[in-house]
């Protein structure tokens, strides 16, 4: 079997642990190369890149090489970007260019321009770009999918989705306000914030069920506990796809969910679906009541840390024998959704609906 070289570009995005345990759980598919940072820009917070990698990466065996370029002159075949969020469109760029295939970790950009540069750079270079969603491989929402698609409820009406209780990146009282303050999570200009951690998924889910662009955002931005920092920790959009809705929140500031489903819940014409991010039941309503019922149909996924599909299996299959890539993993699609959430930011500082931008 073939093996890949992997190369990590940056690990700032806790993310990154993710992304080296699911490469590295292939041995016989992948070799990790090395990771690397990047010297720090004005506006970002420098750290020593061995320090960052220990607090980041814990104590992994991945080499760490001190230029990132050296690390792509060994030319890899894949390269998987974890930096801050808004270093991902400099980095693709240089990737692209060097014909490199290239993974970024959720979401796509902070901004659609910046997603936009992206996916041209992949189209001059001929290979493959890709954004990793986690809830890309969680079986239950790929039930729920399937099952809107093959209209199960009739025509979608509306859209819930809702981030699962978390007041950050980082569990409560794990980190001080000075150690958070050095961190791009609480930097809104470098990706940090609810929007582009949890925001982002409902954007996503809602553009990939109804199987289009939103037309337009309106959106609403809070700062409930970060009173240092100028990111958001409570965001809620309203996607308007003209004949249908998506509601979502992404939420910094919830302390327990309540019982409460994250969604995806997708209302139609004739029933409702109700899924959630770390159950393995898709619920199927279909009788009118005003009274709680039981469900008409129930589907069991694998769970969502169990899933049958993961990053590394699909991007192998991609990369050696020309699988397509899963849409939710695609250029093209997360265009679409990166313009619901560029339009969902503006809005929450606007007040006003938001259209999506239309250039691909």
């Amino acid at each position: 079997m073939r093996k890949l070289r992997v190369a990590m570009l940056g690990f700032e995005h806790v993310h990154a642990v993710s992304m080296y345990d699911v490469f590295s759980r292939y041995p016989d598919r992948y070799e990790l190369l090395g990771c690397a940072e990047f010297p720090p820009r004005e506006g970002e917070i420098p750290e020593d890149p061995a320090e960052r990698k220990k607090r980041v990466l814990g104590q992994r065996p991945l080499a760490l090489v001190r230029d990132w370029r050296e690390l792509l002159d060994r030319k890899p075949d894949l390269a998987v970007v974890c930096s801050n969020i808004a270093r991902y469109a400099d980095i693709a760029e240089e990737t692209l260019g060097r014909k490199i295939p290239t993974v970024v970790e959720k979401p796509m950009a902070i901004r659609y321009g910046d997603g936009l540069r992206m996916a041209r750079a992949a189209r001059r270079a001929g290979v493959t770009l890709a954004v990793n969603w986690p809830v890309a491989w969680f079986d239950s929402f790929r039930k729920v999918r399937e099952l809107t698609a093959e209209g199960k409820i009739g025509r979608i009406l509306r859209v819930h989705y809702r981030s699962p209780a978390t007041v950050g990146p980082y569990d409560p009282g794990t980190l001080s306000e000075e150690e958070m303050q050095k961190l791009f999570w609480y930097h809104r200009e470098l990706g940090g914030g609810s929007a582009c951690d949890y925001a982002c998924y409902g954007c996503t889910l809602a553009t990939w069920l109804f199987g289009r662009r939103a037309e337009r955002v309106a959106g609403i931005r809070k700062n409930f506990f970060l009173p240092f920092s100028d990111v958001e920790d409570y965001t809620a959009y309203t996607l308007d796809f003209g004949d249908g809705v998506a509601l979502i929140e992404g939420s910094w500031s919830t302390l327990n969910n309540g019982e409460v489903p994250t969604g995806p819940v997708v209302y139609g014409s004739e029933g409702v679906i109700v899924a959630d991010r770390y159950r393995s039941e898709v619920k199927v309503y279909r009788r009118f009541s005003h009274q709680n019922t039981e469900p008409d149909e129930v589907y069991t996924a694998a769970p969502w840390n169990a899933t049958t599909d993961d990053l590394a299996k699909h991007l192998y299959r991609h990369l050696t024998s020309g699988e397509p890539l899963y849409e939710l993993l695609a250029p093209d699609f997360n265009l679409d959704a990166l313009a619901a959430l560029d339009a969902g930011i503006r809005a929450s500082f606007t007040g006003a609906f938001e259209s999506t931008e239309k250039e691909n």
